[in-house]
Parts: structure tokens; sequence; C-alpha cells
């Protein structure tokens, strides 16, 4: 028999732990000396404590490793619980790869620019939500606002949660601007219509910023030139305050691999 000190250093493990896994009856002691409370081991008791440890290191829970310990379990259900903890970890490594990919690419945009990133791109799902909306021609972008008013006049206040504009197309100076003026609703109202949810590369801007759109752009280009994904058309801006200070502008986007509608 061995002392619990000495069981602990052949298996290299602390005296505190083989208290608690004997406290919840993981691993007892082979014998307890009732006048002194000594415990001691077995050496036969070595393999069981190598086997839990191996398990303990796999990231296997003190209640999964009871089950795989106990010698009356099928083979089937060892083989289960082995099973899933590999997909587990297959996820979890699949998740650090995606943001080791996520850090060189900062890493890259810092390198090209000499500078911290100006602007953060996520990539995210967009929130489902319902709007109502008019799309109009306009001579130039001053001209959103009182498309925003008309809007605003039938729907109350209360049910609106911001507002925004779709893109269809861009214009320079003189040409025309084709935009559908839209407010996200808290609640569906008569005339409004669902927004379907899609993947986005989000970016956040204020509109002290001056002419962001080029570097903003690029900025997304780099989020995205892993080439899984490619840009959906037209993008949109959501506004959270009514002077427009504060623009979130939303680019659709889809694995090339995959099938993601967009409905703006």
């Amino acid at each position: 028999m061995l002392k619990i000190g000495d069981f602990a250093r052949i298996g290299r493990i602390s005296v505190k732990a083989l208290r608690h896994y004997a406290a919840i009856g993981l691993l007892p002691p082979a014998y307890i000396e009732r006048a002194s409370g000594y415990r001691y081991y077995s050496a036969a008791q070595l393999p069981i404590l190598n086997r839990l440890l191996i398990y303990k290191n796999l990231g296997f829970s003190l209640s999964q490793t009871r089950a795989l310990l106990d010698q009356s379990c099928p083979a089937a259900r060892l083989r289960a619980l082995l099973g899933a903890r590999q997909t587990e970890l297959t996820r979890q490594i699949e998740a650090e790869a995606a943001q080791l990919a996520d850090v060189m690419k900062r890493i890259k945009q810092i390198e090209c620019e000499e500078t911290r990133p100006r602007y953060d791109v996520v990539i995210r799902e967009a929130e489902p939500c319902e709007i109502i909306s008019v799309r109009e021609t306009l001579p130039d972008y001053a001209a959103l606002q009182p498309l925003f008013r008309h809007l605003r006049r039938a729907v109350p206040k209360s049910e609106i949660q911001a507002h925004g504009a779709i893109w269809h197309r861009c214009g320079s100076s003189g040409e025309a601007i084709d935009c559908e003026a839209f407010l996200m609703l808290k609640h569906p109202l008569t005339g409004s219509r669902p927004v379907s949810v899609s993947k986005v590369a989000s970016v956040t801007y204020h509109s002290s910023d001056d002419d962001p759109f080029p570097q903003l752009y690029r900025a997304v280009l780099g989020a995205i030139d892993d080439g899984d994904y490619e840009i959906l058309w037209p993008m949109r801006e959501i506004y959270y305050t009514e002077d427009l200070s504060v623009t979130e502008v939303q680019f659709p986007i889809r694995k090339l691999n995959g099938d993601h509608s967009y409905a703006g």
C-alpha cells in the first residue's frame, strides 16, 4: 500500500487533486486507517489514475470521466463520448483558425496603410426586420431627407426603430441617383414588408468623416479578400440618429460556394 503522498508523487498529481477525486467518488483510497485517518492507495490503482488523467487532458468533464472509467460502460457508449469530444474540438479548431485568419488580415491591413485601421468591418448576420419604404430617382443626395419626412408622416413615431437608404444606383455630381428610403419598424404595419436575413459586411462611421467611402470600401474588400465571399448589391445605410450623424453601411455578401439571397 502507498501513502497518499507517495501515490501522488508516483502518479505526478497533487495530493489536493487526489483528495478531490476521492471526495466525489472518482478515485477513492483503497484503505483509510480508522485511528489516524491516513489514506492509502494501491499500486493497482495507478492505471486507473493514468486513465483519469488522460481523459482530463482530453478535456472531458469529471462527470464524463466517471462514465469513461466505468468498466461496465459499453464500448458503443465510450465511442459516442469520444466522438462527441472529437466534434467539439474540431469546431473549436475551426473557430480559432477563423480568428487567426482575421488577425492576419488586420496585420496585413496595418502594414498596407502603415497606420491603425480607420474603419472596422464586422461580418455578421443582418437582423430580420420589417420596413416601409419609398423608392425614387433623386437629383442629389440632399433630396433623401424629404423622403424620410414623407415616410414619417405615415408611421407613428413610437413604431420607428431606425431609418435608412438602399442605394440601388449611386451617382456622382449631376448623375441621377436611384434610392429607396426606408423606416425600420418595431412591428409590422399596413404597407410594410419584411426584409430577409442575409450576411453583411458592416461598417459604422460618423458624418464628420471626410469622404469616408473610398477607405471604407477598401476596408470591406480587405475583410473579404480570402475569396470566400462576394459583395452583393445594392448596399444599404442605416441611420441611428435623425441628423444622420452615425451611419452603419451594410454590404450584403454571400459565400461563393453558398446560396444566400438578399432582399433589399
